[in-house]
């Protein structure tokens, strides 16, 4: 069977290298380089990530890739202060538990947030229709942890608005704790609250993956796709945004997929030089309405090793995303000063970064917001048989998630 590949992405890439193993398969990617937006960047000897800078080694799929790219030696996993995250509440940086009991004493949230989540379990049931993010968590744990906390997640993740995305579809296991266990917290005791896993990438950042892969598919670079085609290949698969598949699709089936918003994105990079008065930890969130207009920073040279060279530290801000994403538009010198200022109220001081580097996502993260189930079906019922999607704007945005979905797939 001869199949086209849409989209050199992630779940493009890993789809064609996976089918190729019993059919002949092309992949067709718009732009000049493979990755979308997984890709490393060597500036200034310090390795800056686009995007996804890791993976939880959770996903047995991932693994079972990597072992046969042969990248098993080239993992590398972060350092102990990783484990020390913040949220930015109130002005202050405050310390996330790093288990479960040390909630309780934690500054996180205020004493009545803490002590309303842990009445979690005698929370109303769910309601029968989709429901919000934000709609779960207040319903379950409250109105402050969900304007702190989660809010916080969802910023961190998918860039989005808690108001709007879909529980079911956003976070699907949280939805399974409730549905069987009836409380997130007794589900936590049976099956475990949070991720499980260690946070992984590569020596040379997440770029390793993209290259191997590369390696092993026949790719077809500045080729893009004007409309779907099947003149000379028996079965297509697109992984591309769901917005680009509207331009090239028609009727209705264009419509359903100009329905999945996305949240643009703007990433940036700052290298400082030593000595920083800033403690080594993972980074912080920032939660909507409490003073600052970004997202949240990842301190990566303190994540990973060898992420900057002796002397200098890394650090990328995250700016935009769906409730604001006006900012992704401004220019460099904008979105610096933007970045610098919140960077000031929060550590205290004007940062004096050696390097700035920016990298814009125009269209960013996708969106599952409530309905989105429903809108696949939707969708799925446009499609012929032999054409499938796949990829961040259906199924899921993490790179887990891509690899799993076309690792598992055959025609």
């Amino acid at each position: 069977m001869r199949i086209a590949v849409l989209g050199g992405g992630i779940a493009g890439l890993t789809a064609a290298f996976h089918l190729q193993q019993e059919h002949d398969v092309v992949l067709f990617e718009a732009s000049d380089r493979l990755g979308g937006n997984v890709h490393t960047e060597e500036i200034g000897g310090c390795l800056v990530e686009w995007g996804p800078q890791a993976f939880l080694d959770n996903e047995p799929r991932t693994l079972e890739l990597v072992e046969r790219l042969g990248l098993k030696d080239r993992l590398v996993r972060p350092t102990d202060e990783a484990a020390r995250r913040f949220v930015w509440r109130d002005g202050k940086l405050r310390a996330l538990p790093l288990k479960p009991w040390q909630f309780l004493f934690s500054s996180c949230l205020p004493f009545r947030a803490r002590m309303r989540a842990l009445r979690e379990p005698k929370a109303p049931g769910p309601p029968e229709r989709d429901e919000s993010v934000y709609d779960f968590a207040a319903r379950r744990i409250g109105q402050g942890a969900a304007e702190i906390l989660v809010d916080a997640m969802v910023s961190g993740i998918w860039a989005g608005d808690p108001r709007r995305l879909s529980v079911r579809s956003a976070f699907p296991k949280l939805h399974a704790l409730e549905r069987d266990y009836g409380s997130l917290i007794k589900g936590a005791k049976g099956r475990g609250f949070g991720p499980k896993g260690v946070l992984t990438s590569f020596d040379r950042g997440m770029q390793v993956l993209i290259d191997a892969l590369g390696e092993q598919v026949d790719a077809r670079l500045a080729a893009p796709v004007e409309r779907v085609d099947f003149d000379g290949f028996d079965y297509v698969v697109s992984t591309i945004p769901a917005p680009r598949l509207a331009e090239i699709s028609r009727g209705e089936l264009s419509e359903l997929l100009q329905r999945i918003p996305t949240a643009p994105l703007a990433v940036v990079a700052l290298v400082l030089r030593e000595p920083v008065r800033v403690p080594h930890a993972f980074g912080f969130l920032a939660p909507h309405g409490q003073g600052l207009r970004i997202l949240g920073t990842l301190y990566e040279s303190s994540i990973f090793p060898g992420r900057a060279p002796e002397g200098l530290r890394l650090y990328r801000v995250m700016i935009g995303g769906r409730r604001d994403p006006e900012a992704v538009q401004l220019d460099d010198g904008e979105l610096e000063g933007i970045v610098l200022d919140d960077l000031g109220k929060v550590w205290g001081f004007a940062p004096q970064p050696e390097a700035v580097h920016i990298f814009r996502h125009q269209l960013g993260i996708p969106q599952y917001e409530v309905g989105h189930q429903e809108l696949l079906e939707q969708i799925h019922a446009h499609l012929t048989a032999n054409f499938r999607i796949a990829g961040s704007s259906f199924h899921g945005v993490s790179v887990n998630l891509c690899v799993k979905e076309a690792l598992e797939w055959s025609p």
